[in-house]
């Protein structure tokens, strides 16, 4: 996570100055004849100058929405023979042209997720922060552990899901991970009381954290907008996100989205962020900015920051797929195949 976290921090800056390239990311939705759910194809694309590479990560999914509880969720079905999931992320060398490697991007996502988020942590909670809270127990919540111990030394850290087995086994997991005692709590408000990061990482479509829960001096981070209710964002006196958000020119494009039996997520999300923006514009900012000067950074310890993880970009693979695949090249990891495969003579 310390790796990644450097990757990811140097990736930003080079956004705000100007030597990264992210393309817009693009959600193709179609029916599906199956599992009563429906076909996603994802795409995005990010190059460094600086790395000297361009990556580009592709999803090919089936996507549910279930009731879960109480609350609505987004659920891929690992539809692939074997019960396997799709997710490729292909690295190109912009200098030979080549194709360097292919990664799955299982690992690689949620270890760029967690790592930009733990960017904002290192950057906007208070230094001596040492109190934490996660809510959410998933896939996506243990890299976020990870990312809070490496971002700022914890001393506790309280976790919460609605159901008690997942909250004690991931408690139980997490503490020998990080060397630290991870204490599941009985219901989410225990989790966020004095804690001060609060960090969701759920796939809910509805509210995990109140806004009359938030105290002086906390951070706030999310990676969906649902997260956090309104209340929560009103109460943030700085608000951090990753990238512009659909009316910023990251807009995904989706193909004939109102024959879906479920609204795109996508698109109400990106509704969402919008109405957000066009809200609290005056204290809304972009990390990349934060990390070159550019935008303020936290001014006191009272103050409530939230930062949000919203649209992910190519840059994120780029930089940390350069890094995985010369780890492996030093480590002689992967499996070799002739580049010839995979260029050609003829003119394209």
């Amino acid at each position: 996570m310390a790796d990644c976290m450097s990757a990811l921090e140097e990736a930003y800056k080079d956004i705000a100055l100007g030597r990264a390239l992210n393309a817009p990311r693009r959600d193709s939705f179609m029916l599906s004849s199956g599992h009563d759910a429906y076909y996603s194809f994802k795409t995005m694309e990010g190059g460094s100058e600086r790395l000297e590479v361009m990556a580009q990560r592709i999803n090919s999914d089936m996507l549910t929405h279930p009731v879960v509880g109480e609350a609505r969720r987004r659920v891929k079905i690992p539809a692939a023979p074997g019960n396997r999931y799709v997710g490729l992320v292909f690295l190109y060398s912009t200098r030979t042209l080549e194709l360097l490697a292919i990664m799955n991007d299982g690992e690689l996502q949620r270890m760029r997720v967690a790592g930009v988020t733990g960017l904002g942590v290192k950057h906007l909670s208070n230094h001596d922060a040492a109190t934490a809270a996660i809510i959410g127990t998933g896939w996506q919540a243990g890299a976020a552990a990870l990312a809070l111990a490496e971002a700022r030394k914890l001393k506790k850290l309280r976790v919460f899901s609605p159901n008690k087995a997942n909250r004690e086994a991931f408690a139980s997991t997490i503490s020998k991970r990080i060397g630290l005692d991870v204490t599941p709590a009985e219901t989410a408000r225990e989790a966020v009381a004095k804690s001060e990061i609060v960090a969701a990482a759920t796939n809910s479509h509805v509210p995990v954290v109140d806004g009359e829960w938030i105290e002086p001096g906390m951070h706030l981070t999310s990676i969906r907008r649902f997260e956090f209710d309104v209340g929560a964002w009103e109460r943030a006196d700085m608000v951090f996100f990753t990238s512009p958000t659909g009316s910023g020119g990251f807009k995904p494009n989706s193909s004939d989205t109102w024959r879906l039996r479920h609204r795109s997520d996508v698109n109400e999300e990106m509704q969402l962020e919008d109405e957000l923006v066009g809200r609290f514009q005056g204290k809304v900012h972009f990390l990349s900015d934060l990390l070159v000067g550019k935008a303020p950074g936290r001014e006191s310890e009272d103050q409530v920051t939230l930062f949000h993880k919203n649209w992910g970009l190519g840059i994120e693979f780029a930089s940390v797929g350069k890094l995985v695949y010369e780890r492996a090249l030093k480590e002689g990891l992967g499996t070799v195949i002739p580049t010839e495969r995979f260029s050609q003579t003829s003119h394209p």
